[in-house]
């Protein structure tokens, strides 16, 4: 499983003891996509998140103790604790803090869904090439069949012809791909 982080807006994800930056030219980020593309976003884990108790978010809005004492000072000890009431009821001691793990950010989906498009053109443009080619069965110069020794019966037998048979499967296969494409990998071809 991999692990992100987040520094600011910077991010970088972990697997095991291997800390990998968020660059695409990088082989470790390169293999992160395809992961993720191949097995999909469950193999991601969020960033942490720090969520900061009471007594910290409290902490960040107290004002400094001479402002304090300035206060009691010159409006009173009542104003005193109505500032400091109003800083407690918005921060109450439920908020006991932690951290959590965040969501996975959309860019790594969206990373893995080009990486996918991506693959899925390649395939086609190879496979419609593929099919493009004449084909080994319409050569005159290649016999349908071939004699074989069978070792089992001591005899000859005949069997397709294996360029043959390998010729149709590559079409086959192609074919397949073909039919399999999604039509906007076909739409996004640039004539």
């Amino acid at each position: 499983m991999y692990k992100l982080y987040k520094s600011g807006n910077l991010y970088s994800l972990q697997i095991g003891d291997k800390s990998i930056p968020k660059d695409p030219g990088n082989r470790d980020y390169q293999q992160f996509i395809q992961d993720v593309a191949e097995q999909g976003i469950g193999i991601v884990e969020g960033p942490d998140v720090v969520e900061p108790s009471y007594a910290e978010l409290r902490a960040q809005e107290y004002p400094s103790y001479a402002d304090q004492f300035d206060k009691i000072y010159h409006e009173g000890v009542d104003a005193w604790k109505e500032e400091i009431q109003t800083i407690k009821d918005k921060h109450p001691k439920t908020i006991t803090g932690g951290t959590t793990i965040g969501a996975v950010p959309n860019w790594v989906q969206e990373a893995a869904d080009n990486w996918t498009h991506n693959k899925q053109l390649r395939e086609y443009v190879d496979a419609v090439e593929r099919l493009e080619l004449d084909t080994v069965v319409a050569s005159e110069d290649i016999p349908a069949t071939v004699e074989v020794y069978n070792s089992e019966t001591d005899s000859m037998d005949t069997v397709p012809n294996p360029v043959i048979v390998k010729d149709e499967e590559e079409r086959a296969a192609a074919q397949t791909v073909v039919d399999a494409t999604p039509q906007s990998v076909i739409d996004s071809i640039v004539n």
